[in-house]
């Protein structure tokens, strides 16, 4: 798979036809489990983009199809599908959202109008008000019964994952864009932060471990430095060593102080960290003897609330945490500045790092 429709499915399926290649799921473009010219027809229809329907496989391995165009969407895998369709420039189709959808400071500056939007649930999506609602397709996450969604509102139901991996991340956008027919946007945004994330690890890939520190990431505001987060890619890319590996799987995992000094982190980085907060761990006289309470090295990021392995935050930051974790290797890095226009690529409007660095209280270089 290339993530593109092109004259080489026509081919390959010809090949099919013809007795030359091997059957494949993929190959029944027109899904109705057989292999023919019907196929051929519907992926030339796809690549001129005037299918009447597609059929396509959600990140919960179920075959979906979806009407061409779709104008009306529901978005209710919480703030990623909501996210991912704000990067793709469909943010006008969505009709319904998960209740927090719009709580993420990018998405208030960027498409403010989805304030206004109705709210179809959280947890528990309220399927009655989304059937109402009339939507050409759900997005919904894929711990949801998405067969009984479909079901009940018989609507199109597309399950959707970023969760911690990366790749799902890719994966969750690459999934919205053909379901929205922004695949070619999806791809853009795909190459450009491999871009700017290579420019990064083609430096940190190449220190030594012993010269890489030891990062231990926690929750800040709520529930504070003994509820271990794991953000074990974005470390590992900025060029640190996660002390906690056995978490990657994770979302929040607790842990008590004792096994903080164990690890002996030199560097603490805190999920929203409060700085009244900070300073309570940099005083705690149980923590004294950790690298990072005794050199004053915690700092505050936004990776959670970025979705781990979400594109645009997480990365700017990985070059954050570059610059914290190698100051001599990135000593020319402008990180608001980078920052800034990794987020305008996304989301097409300026400043949105900066106003990230402020909320959060992000570490500042004079």
């Amino acid at each position: 798979m290339d993530n593109v429709i092109d004259g080489d499915d026509i081919e390959y399926v010809q090949g099919i036809l013809d007795g030359t290649e091997d059957e494949t799921q993929f190959a029944d473009a027109n899904y109705d489990f057989q292999i023919d010219e019907d196929d051929v027809a519907q992926i030339r229809a796809i690549i001129e983009r005037n299918e009447t329907e597609l059929t396509l496989l959600d990140m919960a391995g179920r075959a979906v199809t979806v009407p061409r165009p779709i104008e009306r969407v529901v978005s209710a895998a919480g703030l990623d599908s909501t996210r991912a369709l704000v990067y793709l420039e469909d943010e006008d189709k969505i009709v319904g959202l998960s209740s927090y959808s719009t709580s993420w400071s990018p998405i208030k500056y960027a498409a403010p109008e989805l304030a206004e939007v109705p709210v179809v649930g959280s947890g528990e999506l309220n399927l009655e008000q989304i059937a109402i609602l009339e939507p050409d397709v759900i997005f919904a996450g894929t711990r949801s019964n998405l067969d009984a969604i479909q079901e009940k509102t018989h609507i199109p139901t597309v399950g959707v994952l970023s969760g911690i991996d990366s790749c799902l991340a890719l994966d969750m956008l690459r999934t919205i864009g053909w379901t929205m027919r922004s695949e070619d946007r999806a791809e853009e945004l795909i190459s450009y932060a491999d871009r700017k994330l290579s420019a990064v690890t083609e430096i940190t890939s190449q220190i030594p471990e012993d010269e890489k520190p030891r990062v231990y990431s926690c929750s800040g505001l709520h529930e504070g430095i003994t509820t271990a987060l794991s953000y074990k890619l974005v470390v590992e890319a900025s060029g640190g060593v996660d002390v906690a590996p056995e978490l990657a799987n994770s979302s929040k995992t607790e842990i008590s102080k004792e096994k903080i000094i164990d690890w002996n982190p030199d560097i603490i980085i805190a999920h929203n960290g409060d700085p009244d907060q900070m300073d309570a761990v940099l005083s705690d006289p149980v923590l004294q003897s950790v690298n990072a309470v005794n050199n004053g090295s915690i700092y505050p990021v936004m990776i959670g609330l970025s979705g781990k392995g979400i594109l645009a935050e997480s990365v700017t930051q990985v070059l954050y945490l570059a610059k914290l974790f190698h100051p001599d290797r990135f000593e020319d890095l402008d990180v608001e500045e980078e920052g800034n226009e990794i987020l305008k690529t996304f989301y097409g409007v300026d400043g949105l790092y900066t106003e990230l660095e402020n909320e959060f209280q992000l570490y500042r270089w004079d």
